[in-house]
């Protein structure tokens, strides 16, 4: 998981906190909505109920009065209009009980009402009684009182006050159970939060400490690699890291740790190379003079014994060609010694590549059953060359072009060349052995050959001579199918001319 990736996650999961919360809060305040306008109506009903005992009571005390031969009539019906009221309040308040479908209770509900229906009843007869007592009493007759205490207090203490008293024990009932639900949805909030910022926490710690890991870990692997690559240890494996962040740059630090290691080695094979070249200059600079005394001295014995009785021996004979044969290759070998360690000055001029590969193979030595094509096409652009210099180039891969054709087959070697662009392509093709992959690279190193006999300096003197004309040469092989030598040098300004032009 890539570090982006990981704070991505972090952020997700933090903003997915915030959204259940939000929700959570909204589902909460909707419950607390409601268990508040349960309690709000609870008390309310209490209060009712309360107030009407307490307006009861009085009306009550003052039908006492009245039946006692005192009292004020009128106060006797503003209390009655009290209840009244007082039972029409608790009324009204148990019809929003049951319009709210949220705070309708069912059975206890219809019980409510009841009670409230035999309230009502038992305050009428009160009321019915009373108006006989207030009668009697007002006529001064003795049985005002005995007919209160025989029906109107009779019919309040047996029948209202149960009832009254009732309500109120129901409704501090549904105050304790709003209460109690109230406190219950608190704890289970609280502990919903407590139980989902929790889990938040856990979650973002474990990813806070797995991306603080990985990164620790990155940090410490990349800053051992450069500190071992800064001092110069650049074969040391740098750690496969994942594929975020820390993974490409371990593997930009790799790949920059393989392009140091590669300069270094072609700045090791450029010191052994000049080491070679002055090597080479030395030992052909020593070797030329005494070669050219053997080959006097030989030169001088074929003259001496040219006409002789001992010259004329089969095997004396045999011996001087040997030795001028061996000779030839000696010069050959120091030659090209030279040849590698000096660069000589380039002398360009334009010159035609198709009289120039007519000169090379001209100076080719094939073998009788290889067949050299010139195919290159007139018309093409005339590039500035060293005409010796780069003759040499093709006289050598021609040359060992078909040397690798065995000797059982029907060899051909093809010359070809093509513009492209700002270059002109120039294309040596052989149906050959082939050379083995692991060859490929190390053909235009110094010293190195697969022949038996070669001395490994033709193809790098090749690639030297190419390089100093601004140009790339390239090699592409099939093992048994044979091979191409592709040389691309910079396009000429010169005007195109036929293949027929003189060089």
């Amino acid at each position: 998981m890539s570090i982006r990736t990981g704070l991505a996650l972090i952020f997700a999961v933090a903003a997915s906190v915030v959204l259940l919360a939000a929700l959570a809060l909204h589902v909460t305040s909707g419950r607390m909505t409601l268990l508040q306008r349960r309690s709000e109506l609870a008390y309310e009903d209490l209060t009712r109920h309360v107030t009407l005992a307490n307006h009861a009571s009085r009306y009550t005390r003052e039908a006492a009065e009245i039946s006692l031969g005192g009292g004020d009539t009128e106060e006797l019906r503003h209390l009655g209009e009290l209840v009244a009221r007082d039972l029409a309040a608790v009324e009204a308040l148990g019809r929003a009980w049951i319009e709210d479908e949220r705070l309708r209770e069912g059975e206890a509900q219809q019980a409510k009402d009841e009670r409230l229906r035999r309230m009502r009843v038992s305050f009428a007869r009160i009321a019915g009684d009373m108006d006989e007592v207030t009668r009697l009493a007002s006529a001064g007759e003795r049985r005002a009182n005995r007919r209160f205490v025989e029906a109107p207090e009779r019919e309040y203490e047996r029948g209202f006050v149960p009832l009254i008293d009732g309500a109120i024990a129901d409704a501090r009932r549904g105050v304790a159970r709003s209460n109690e639900e109230a406190g219950r949805a608190g704890a289970q909030i609280r502990r919903a939060g407590v139980a989902l910022m929790t889990a938040a926490l856990v979650i973002l710690v474990v990813l806070l400490g797995g991306l603080l890991r990985t990164m620790a870990r990155g940090f410490s692997a990349l800053t051992g690699c450069a500190r071992r690559i800064a001092a110069g240890d650049l074969t040391s494996t740098v750690p496969d890291l994942g594929k975020h962040e820390f993974g490409r740059m371990a593997a930009a630090l790799r790949h920059m740790a393989e392009g140091l290691r590669e300069a270094q080695e072609s700045r090791l094979r450029v010191e052994r190379l000049a080491a070679i070249g002055q090597l080479a200059a030395s030992v052909g600079h020593e070797l030329r003079n005494p070669l050219g005394a053997v080959r006097n001295a030989a030169y001088y014995l074929r003259k001496r014994l040219a006409g002789t009785e001992l010259g004329a021996e089969p095997r004396v004979a045999q011996f001087l060609a040997l030795m001028e044969k061996e000779l030839l290759a000696c010069t050959r070998i120091i030659n090209d010694l030279l040849d590698f360690a000096r660069e000589r000055r380039l002398c360009r001029s334009a010159c035609p590549l198709g009289p120039l590969v007519d000169d090379a193979i001209s100076v080719v030595q094939a073998p009788a059953h290889v067949r050299l094509q010139n195919e290159v096409p007139p018309g093409l652009p005339v590039p500035s060359l060293d005409k010796d210099q780069f003759r040499q180039v093709l006289v050598n891969l021609i040359q060992n072009a078909a040397e690798a054709i065995p000797a059982g087959r029907e060899g051909r070697v093809g010359v070809a060349a093509r513009a492209c662009g700002e270059e002109v392509v120039l294309s040596v093709t052989d149906n050959g052995a082939g050379i083995d992959r692991e060859h490929l690279a190390k053909i235009f190193e110094p010293l190195f050959s697969t022949k038996l006999k070669g001395t490994g300096l033709g193809l790098a003197i090749t690639a030297g001579i190419v390089r100093l004309h601004g140009g790339t040469i390239a090699v592409e092989s099939e093992p048994g199918a044979g091979t191409t030598f592709t040389i691309r040098l910079p396009r000429a300004a010169a005007p195109a001319v036929g293949a027929a032009q003189p060089a």
